[in-house]
């Protein structure tokens, strides 16, 4: 017996030292195969120069906490009663979604910023848009410096004649008070839709609860609570992460795409908080295959505002017009007009993956219950 014990255990021991033998020549294996691929380098110390080359080139990442409801806040006005209640961000919402805040009662904010297609809207192009212009994404709109393409609504600019003083520091109110107005877009009749909640025991409910028995309600107001909804919108990603810190935040093969990202110039015009939402030259290089569809241009000085590219992966088409839905071509066709390289499909490939890492978890909106008014 006491044998048959001394066998058993001498037999588990060489197992054990056969297991371990194996698990050092696996783990040894794919270290070599690491370095066979990135080289006989400290890879932690790469992808630390690279967060290191992401600050100084400018990129930043989204607020949060307490940090980001200071940011909102400090856009409204002083004179503002926005303060990001849960009271004001319902009645936000039930605005978004309303379509008689437009002047055919079919147009909700909702229905071209697609809060279930990323803000944006795969619809084509020449759909309820004479314009024919592709719509950008609403998600973390306000971290942007300017809005529409040609910048009509900039965030340091003087007042332009469709939006109020009021609204002055706040380019997503002014954005939206000039969209709720702009023939191309709700074209609503401020004073009928104005008129219409006035008269409706149940918006007014709502308003009440938001503002208080004193509230008036105007096209300031409207703007501003919809604009609190919008700014609401905001997703983290692991590329946030990654700036604020932590390196494992991505994988190598991503690192190594925003350093392409970087190195390739891309950067030069895709920075900041949202990689884009600024102002920047249009054409440098050449034109872009598809410049002259729809009613388009750039501001005076030939800039253009860019584009988020934050959740990019996920909002095809691409380009003012939609002329792109590939990401792949739109990238090539990108390097070769605004940086003048022709980007391989290598190069695009990594640069894809870093884009990857642009894409959080957006939460879920239910879609709120509309008050019954007539406007």
């Amino acid at each position: 017996m006491k044998k048959m014990r001394k066998n058993l255990f001498s037999l588990i021991s060489q197992v054990q030292s056969k297991v371990m033998l194996f698990g050092i020549i696996i783990c040894s294996s794919f270290f070599v195969f690491t370095q066979l691929v990135y080289g006989f380098e400290d890879i932690g110390a790469k992808i630390e120069a690279i967060a290191k080359k992401a600050h100084s080139a400018g990129l930043k990442p989204v607020s949060e906490g307490a940090e980001l409801a200071t940011l909102q806040k400090g856009m409204f006005d002083k004179k503002s009663d926005f303060s990001f209640s849960e009271a004001q961000l319902e009645l936000g919402k039930i605005l978004y979604f309303d379509p008689r805040l437009s002047n055919d009662g079919m147009r909700s904010c909702n229905t071209c910023h697609n809060i279930a297609m990323q803000g944006t809207s795969t619809l084509d192009k020449s759909q309820n848009n004479p314009y024919h212009l592709n719509v950008p994404t609403i998600y973390n709109m306000l971290f942007n410096d300017a809005a529409y393409y040609k910048g009509q609504i900039k965030r340091h600019d003087k007042l332009d004649t469709n939006t109020s003083k009021f609204l002055s520091k706040n380019i997503t109110a002014r954005a939206t008070l000039h969209a709720l107005k702009a023939d191309n877009e709700m074209k609503g009749d401020m004073q009928k839709i104005i008129q219409g909640i006035t008269n409706s025991k149940e918006y007014m409910r709502y308003f009440i609860r938001a503002y208080g028995t004193k509230v008036k309600v105007d096209e300031n107001l409207i703007a501003q609570t919809l604009a609190g909804f919008i700014m609401s919108l905001n997703v983290v990603t692991r590329f946030d992460d990654f700036l604020n810190g932590n390196l494992k935040a991505l994988s190598i093969s991503e690192a190594e795409g925003l350093d392409m990202f970087i190195e390739k110039g891309c950067v030069t015009c895709h920075n900041g908080v949202n990689l884009g939402g600024t102002m920047q030259p249009f054409e440098v290089i050449g034109r872009y295959k598809f410049s002259d569809l729809g009613k388009f241009g750039t501001d005076s000085n030939k800039m253009l505002k860019v584009p988020t590219l934050r959740n990019i992966t996920a909002t095809a088409p691409y380009f003012h017009n939609g002329g792109f839905s590939n990401l792949d071509d739109a990238i090539k066709e990108m390097g070769r007009i605004q940086i003048g390289i022709n980007l391989s499909n290598k190069d695009i490939a990594k640069i894809i993956e870093f884009l990857e890492s642009l894409s959080g978890e957006i939460r879920p909106i239910t879609i709120p219950t509309l008050p019954r008014a007539s406007f």
